[in-house]
């Protein structure tokens, strides 16, 4: 493969005359010491930290006064963490939302994570189970319509590790070996998904199950709600299991920027396997191991919930995944969450995952402002 360019994350400055109410606050980088690991990602996201405490009042008056250089870093770095004010529950962390200008969109039934609804347009980030660390994606990226923003809310700080890692897209995709973009711009990717009517008692919940995604097990019902998303899907001949599939472009220009964003989600052998690898160092090495030979079997006996190809049914080669994941992984950003976060993130411009987690973590999400990418 021809040796990608050489792309630095963009380090941004905040203008000089700030009001009085952006005084409150510090605005900053994240400093090495709340990173697990050094980034050539600096930048990514703005830290906007509170001068004291500062009441829930506060911020959404402050958030609402400067909601358009709030919005400006977003789209400069690709998202920004409120920290160090009193969010402490979900309607708190709804409230901010609401004061930044976002219109929170209901759950995607066609979610992959497993999540449960805790509040109004608030879910849990993620229910698969904390052993198992989440690749790296764009929320929705394997439909052509998903959210703008993104947010996530920690509510419990996490014990140990547990981190969400941040990815620059724009920087994934001008970094890229040239001949895998090219291919991924020219073929798109596919996504196959397969939802079991029921869950096997022995299978860890990383799915959804048709009652789960669509909130009904009427055949028919489902199948208006995929084909309305441009899928095409087909029923097992026992009916026991829905198989879908569509197209989507991995490389999308920004609706702002104009730039191209890598927005995948690496549902691959290669890519899974190397995420375990990724955490082998934190885990248990037979636990580790276990999981492993699982995921192995899963692909052998062809039950993955979710398979990634090329647009015209082809396999992505192992090598080109590596290349993918390497132009992800070089550009991420992994910090440590401290209770009451709330990180709000271009979706579009930064990928994010989970990392593995040991003792009690909960972390909450929002989507909003949905856009379009048709193929």
């Amino acid at each position: 493969m021809a040796k990608p360019p050489v792309r630095s994350c963009p380090i941004w400055t905040l203008p000089s005359n700030l009001t009085n109410r952006q005084r409150m606050a510090t605005w900053r980088n994240l400093k090495p010491s709340e990173l697990t690991r050094p980034t050539k990602c600096p930048a990514l996201p703005r830290v906007v930290e509170s001068d004291g405490q500062q009441s829930l009042a506060d911020l959404r008056a402050l958030v609402t006064a400067e909601r358009a250089l709030l919005r400006d870093e977003m789209l400069k770095r690709g998202g920004f963490l409120l920290r160090g004010f009193e969010v402490n529950d979900p309607d708190s962390f709804a409230d901010i939302i609401g004061a930044l200008g976002y219109q929170p969109e209901a759950e995607n039934p066609f979610d992959t994570s497993p999540r449960s609804k805790v509040a109004e347009s608030v879910y849990t980030s993620t229910d698969t189970p904390d052993a198992y660390p989440i690749l790296a994606h764009n929320e929705n990226s394997f439909l052509n319509e998903r959210p703008r923003m993104i947010s996530f809310f920690c509510l419990v700080e996490p014990m140990r590790h547990g981190e969400t890692p941040l990815f620059d897209s724009r920087a994934a995709a001008s970094t890229l070996d040239p001949n895998v973009r090219a291919k991924l711009q020219e073929k798109k990717v596919c996504y196959r998904r397969r939802f079991p009517k029921k869950r096997p008692g022995w299978a860890p919940i990383i799915n959804r199950t048709w009652d789960e995604a669509f909130g009904t097990s009427d055949r028919d019902e489902i199948e208006a709600m995929v084909t309305a998303q441009g899928m095409v899907c087909q029923w097992h001949p026992d009916g026991r299991i829905l198989h879908t599939e569509n197209v989507v472009d991995p490389l999308p220009r920004h609706p702002e920027t104009s730039e191209h964003c890598l927005n995948l989600q690496a549902f691959h052998r290669t890519s899974i396997l190397r995420d375990l690898d990724e955490v082998r160092p934190r885990q248990n090495s037979l636990h580790n191991a276990s999981l492993k030979m699982g995921l192995r079997l899963l692909y052998a006996l062809d039950v993955m919930p979710v398979q990634i190809l090329y647009g015209d049914g082809t396999p992505i080669l192992p090598d080109e995944m590596i290349e993918i994941r390497r132009a992800t992984w070089d550009h991420s950003v992994l910090f440590r969450w401290k209770k009451g976060d709330v990180l709000v993130l271009d979706n579009i411009l930064t990928g994010h995952g989970r990392m593995n987690v040991e003792g009690p973590r909960k972390i909450l999400a929002s989507f909003a402002d949905p856009v379009t990418f048709p193929v």
